[in-house]
């Protein structure tokens, strides 16, 4: 074999080893990843299910209800839990609106239960069929599809896309755009000139908050005119979500920008980012699924705070004071990974 060839590979091959981060990045960063994912949700305990039950006057004598409270465990060979909790009509629809439940169990009478769920979910549907299973058609038993808005699943999908489409624009607009111009050596012809640094990296937002408001316009309008999805909150409030959830993520976005130097790295920390955050902060299902202990944490990611408070103002009609609290926190990481990435930028 051509000698030159074996050399050039030997270059490429040196050039990889002599990289610390690239070699993290590429060999040991996937196998800490797995592990820690493995251990998380690789457990054998059965899934927790939480399912509503209309606290009313047929629910204490209610045959059917204390069946299915007796025998909280299905026997399956996935097995799962159900955790029934007793609620309000109003408490019980509004944890469907936030996906902390799926199915909502209303006794009747003495024996006759109705299901109310949304029938597009197909998590509802299973648990549906699980909970019938246990009573063996023993009791009569019939379902109230759910198709009011706010508390469909195509409810709770769309404040959540809204929510990534935004964390997404930031981190691979402003985050790897910078990466990139490092990478060509750009930026180190822009600090040669008399450039405000803060201005040139707020510039960056704002172009991207401009593009971002026209991404996001355009998946509400595709909503509002095929899912009939409806803004139940006001529009200042709306607006102020998508003001400080830029902010959040341009912060963020700085951040991860601050340093890397290789296409290798800065590709695997902001995939790292925005993917974690996808799985993590309940886009697509509830986070309320995952273990008990990691939910505390998950609540506090800045998608998380972004999706929740966006369903707030769509499906629970949250007002500016009502979500005040979450946005102080969703701005803190903006203001804080700004004035980080700011003061540890690599410039040249």
């Amino acid at each position: 074999m051509n000698s030159s060839f074996l050399n050039l590979m030997m270059i490429q091959l040196r050039e990889f080893v002599r990289e610390p981060d690239v070699l993290f990045w590429s060999l040991v960063f996937p196998i800490v990843l797995a592990t820690v994912l493995g251990l998380a949700f690789a457990s054998q305990e059965p899934v927790s299910h939480q399912v509503a039950i209309i606290r009313n006057a047929h629910t204490e004598a209610n045959a059917s209800v204390r069946k299915l409270a007796q025998s909280p465990a299905d026997s399956a060979v996935l097995p799962a839990t159900f955790e029934f909790v007793s609620f309000t009509k109003e408490e019980a629809f509004l944890k469907l609106k936030r996906g902390e439940v799926t199915v909502i169990i209303e006794p009747r009478d003495s024996v006759r239960l109705v299901y109310h769920f949304d029938p597009q979910n197909q998590d509802a549907q299973l648990q549906y069929w699980q909970m019938e299973k246990k009573l063996a058609a023993a009791s009569p038993t019939s379902i109230e599809p759910i198709r009011t808005q706010g508390s469909r699943y195509i409810d709770f999908l769309i404040p959540g896309l809204l929510a990534y489409g935004i964390m997404s624009s930031c981190i691979w607009g402003i985050g790897w755009s910078l990466i990139e111009l490092r990478i060509k050596k750009l930026l180190r012809r822009m600090v040669a000139t008399p450039l405000n640094r803060a201005e040139f990296l707020l510039a960056q937002f704002g172009v991207r908050l401009l593009l971002s408001l026209i991404e996001v316009s355009i998946l509400f309008l595709f909503a509002y005119w095929f899912f009939n999805i409806r803004l139940q909150g006001s529009w200042a409030a709306a607006l102020a979500v998508f003001l400080v959830a830029n902010a959040a993520f341009g912060g963020i976005a700085i951040l991860i920008a601050a340093r890397p130097d290789k296409t290798t790295v800065g590709n695997s920390i902001v995939s790292f980012v925005t993917l974690s955050m996808m799985v993590l902060s309940g886009i697509f299902f509830s986070y309320t699924n995952f273990p008990k202990w990691a939910v505390a944490f998950i609540r506090y990611l800045p998608l998380t705070l972004a999706a929740d408070t966006m369903r707030g103002v769509f499906n629970e009609g949250l007002g500016l004071v009502d979500i005040a609290g979450k946005l102080t926190v969703l701005l803190s990481y903006g203001v804080v990974c700004f004035v980080a990435g700011l003061r540890w930028f690599r410039w040249y």
